[in-house]
């Protein structure tokens, strides 16, 4: 196949994953991230009208899927990131399956240049979030407010390519019930500590918004000063490095491809953190 039909045929894979009812938009051209449109959950759509347009301005643009209104949760098996690491596909799942007493059942399955994503369709209750490591090491998962790499897509890495065409099956309840967040901890009846969870998760909220939200000529300052907070409690054990690189990243890609802002320097900004804070360990109290 030629370079021009390839790319062509982006523009195929974004209508046919639409055409699944998996609302769409498009990211950069050989790459994951950062999407097109800041505010992509706005965007993403199935309608084919927007999507031919879309992909008329630039055909070489990946094909991302907001898995929330797609009503998916996606779970991402990262063999490098497990402890020890797997040897391939059946043993990653294996990991998987050790949390929960029945089988995982066989569902859509997309192998990404890393590992393979499991497509399953999510309760509508309770509202399933984005999770790292929730799972077990190097299993991650999208829900509300993720989106994943459509099936066709390509990036320097390597491709997105459909692994097990298979109807996308339900979410066990198992899996359902370990990922859904815990409800919002009642305030103490006098003033005293926060509960250490709710504190931990104001602090990653606080400082991936932080980084979102930074001015252009701040955004490596702010990056690498969040770097330093989120690397404190990596080194207090309170969050894995796993964690903290991939909600930085996640929070700098709105800024990638602007004034001349790259992944890798982003790469490089959260890693300097996390290193200087290594002899800086803050535990919190329980």
């Amino acid at each position: 196949m030629t370079t021009t039909a390839r790319v062509l045929d982006l523009r195929a894979v974004a209508l046919e994953t639409a055409a699944r009812g998996w609302p769409v938009f498009p990211v950069r051209p050989g790459a994951k991230k950062p999407p097109v449109f800041k505010r992509w959950p706005d965007h993403a759509s199935t309608d084919p009208t927007r999507i031919h347009q879309w992909w008329e301005q630039d055909p070489a643009r990946n094909v991302a899927i907001a898995t929330g209104p797609a009503g998916l949760c996606v779970i991402d098996l990262d063999p490098r990131h497990m402890r020890p690491p797997a040897t391939g596909f059946a043993d990653a799942l294996t990991r998987l399956t050790a949390r929960s007493t029945a089988p995982v059942p066989v569902t859509w399955t997309v192998a990404t240049p890393h590992g393979w994503h499991l497509y399953y369709r999510a309760p509508e209750t309770p509202r399933l979030p984005c999770t790292v490591g929730r799972l077990g090491d190097g299993i991650d998962t999208r829900g509300h407010g993720g989106y994943i790499i459509a099936a066709g897509s390509r990036t320097r890495h390597g491709d997105y390519t459909l692994a097990g065409d298979h109807p996308v099956a339900d979410l066990p309840t198992e899996l359902v019930a370990l990922l859904t967040p815990p409800p919002p901890t009642p305030a103490p009846p006098s003033a005293g500590a926060t509960h250490p969870d709710a504190y931990l998760a104001a602090i990653l909220t606080g400082e991936t918004h932080r980084v979102a939200t930074a001015q252009v000529r701040m955004r490596n300052h702010t990056l690498f000063r969040s770097a330093l907070v989120l690397g404190r409690l990596v080194a207090a054990d309170e969050i894995t490095e796993h964690h903290a690189r991939t909600v930085l990243s996640d929070a700098a890609a709105v800024h990638v491809g602007v004034e001349g802002f790259t992944t890798g320097e982003a790469d490089r900004t959260i890693a300097n953190g996390l290193r200087y804070s290594r002899s800086r360990p803050r535990y919190l109290r329980r």
